[in-house]
Formats: structure tokens, sequence, C-alpha cells
């Protein structure tokens, strides 16, 4: 039977039907950690580069559309703006790992539209993480989908896909036992429950990330590390080429697009609260000749 590894590590068999329930401490969004040595590619790029495309394409907002609070991204845009900051997320608890593992992120998988958000080595072997979030209440999925709104998300099965192509590609340097085992890290969830059901991707919240990796048992010696390593920078490695056009540039950018988002939610926020408070003065002022009318009747002898 094959096992499937949720939340804090635990194996879980299909023949066991209670479910395991994940519950996290919210999460702040973070900048997004340094890029990486091997690639030059910080963590979320992939997913910046195509929301700066697609904003390019937008028509830039009015004045009137500025000042009423509109934001910058539609439904779309902000929701490739959560996944890349999801990643930077990642990316800063990887940064964090102890001396001993390389850390990779936003690498295309040669042959394929897909790349993988973070791929880490270590002694306890290679790792690939695929980040998603924004879940604002509890959700109850399989470990083979994963429910999103009113779709189901074949997160999983994309996890599976993407951890093998990889070992393909490192095949030729990686022990023969060896393969790279697929991760999906959530971050900031507020309570997921996964069904005990078979599989073999890695289902875990982001604050229990950084200790479930340095846990894990040794398989790769520091030689056969360092050979992964190498060949992982090979940028033929990956579909070529891997792009590493000014990431500070990039990441400025989406910083300041951030910033644009968030002001657009104050400013909207603001006409808001402005428009119910007039609208609670408008209501006084047409009622208070009625209630005074009330008053001076019941007070009549």
């Amino acid at each position: 039977m094959i096992n499937a590894t949720l939340g804090n590590g635990v194996h879980a068999g299909d023949s066991e039907p209670a479910p395991v329930v994940l519950a996290a401490p919210a999460v702040s969004m973070l900048p997004g950690s340094d890029p990486s040595p091997a690639t030059g590619r910080f963590a979320g790029q992939s997913l910046v580069e195509e929301l700066l495309r697609q904003q390019e394409d937008r028509a830039p907002r009015s004045r009137l559309a500025r000042t009423l609070g509109l934001s910058p991204l539609d439904a779309n845009g902000l929701a490739w703006l959560r996944a890349a900051q999801a990643e930077m997320v990642v990316g800063d608890i990887l940064a964090r790992l102890p001396e001993g593992y390389s850390v990779f992120h936003s690498l295309p998988i040669r042959n394929t539209a897909f790349w993988v958000d973070h791929l880490v080595v270590g002694p306890g072997g290679i790792f690939a993480l695929s980040s998603k979030t924004r879940w604002d209440h509890d959700l109850t999925g399989s470990v083979r989908t994963i429910p999103v709104g009113d779709h189901t998300m074949p997160y999983l099965r994309d996890a599976r896909f993407e951890s093998t192509q990889i070992t393909a590609l490192l095949a030729g340097a990686m022990p023969a036992t060896a393969v790279v085992q697929p991760m999906i890290v959530l971050v900031n969830p507020h309570k997921i429950r996964l069904n005990r059901k078979p599989d073999v991707v890695t289902v875990i919240d982001s604050p229990r990330l950084r200790r479930w990796l340095v846990g894990r048992p040794r398989q790769f010696s520091a030689e056969q590390q360092a050979t992964l390593t190498a060949v992982i920078d090979d940028p033929t490695t990956w579909h070529t080429p891997v792009r590493t056009s000014a990431p500070d540039h990039l990441h400025a950018r989406f910083t300041a697009l951030e910033q644009e988002v968030s002001a657009a939610g104050i400013r909207r926020t603001t006409f808001t609260v402005l428009a119910a408070a007039l609208g609670a003065s408008l209501l006084a002022i047409v009622t208070l000749p009625v209630i005074v009318s009330v008053v001076e009747y019941l007070a009549a002898p």
C-alpha cells in the first residue's frame, strides 16, 4: 500500500478513515528571500515576471479610479500577486535552513509548461516544494484533489508530475534509489482537513516546514549533495533559457505594485466608512423631524 505524509510528517494509509487536521497560526507576508546563488532567481520570480507582463498590457487607472481606490489589479492579477507572496514566505523560511542545504527557486522544468517553486537539496534528500495560500475558511479535501471555491484543484497530481520530471532530469547525478520528493506547503492556512487516502506527496503548513526538513534522516553524503547541486546549477539542466533578468529591478517593481494595491485598499475602505457615516447622517436629518413630532404628540396633554 502506498502511504501519504500529512501535516507533521506522520505516515497514514488509506485504511485509516480518520481525518488529519492541520491548524496553524497566521504568517505575515514577507518581502521574499534572497536570490538562489546558482540561478540568481528569487522566490516567486516566475510568478512576478508573469504578473508584471500582464500588468503592462492593462490600461493605467484613471485619476478618478485612483481617487476612489480601485485596485490596479483585477481578480486574476490579485491571485498571481498572492501566489507570489506565498512563494516569498516559503523562500524566507528556506533561507533560514542551516549550513549544508542548497535552495533554488522558480526553475522552469524542461519540456513542460511547469516550473518548480522551490528545490531543496540537503542531507535528508531532495525536495520539490509547491507553495499554496489564501484559504480563509475550513477546507476539507482528499489527498488527490484540494477544493478551492467551487473547483477541485489537482495540486497533488501536479506535484507528483513535477517531482517525476525533475527526478528524470537529475537521474544521472542521483543515487539509483533516490527520487525527488514532492511537497505542498500551505502558507497561512486556517484549518485544513485531508482524508487519509493513498498518495506520495507531503502536505505541510509553513510554520512546520523548516523543522520537518531538518529532521529528515540522512540520505545523501556531502559528495552526493555537491554533485546534485552542480547539475542543478547548470542552466542547461532546465528549460532554456533560465531567465536571470535584473532580479533586483523585478523585485522593486513587484514591491511598488504591492504598495499600490495596499494603498488602493486603504483608500477604498476610507471611502466606504465615509459613505456609511454620510448615509447615517442623512438618515438622521430626514428622520429627526418625524421623531420630534412623535415625541411632541406623546407629550401633549
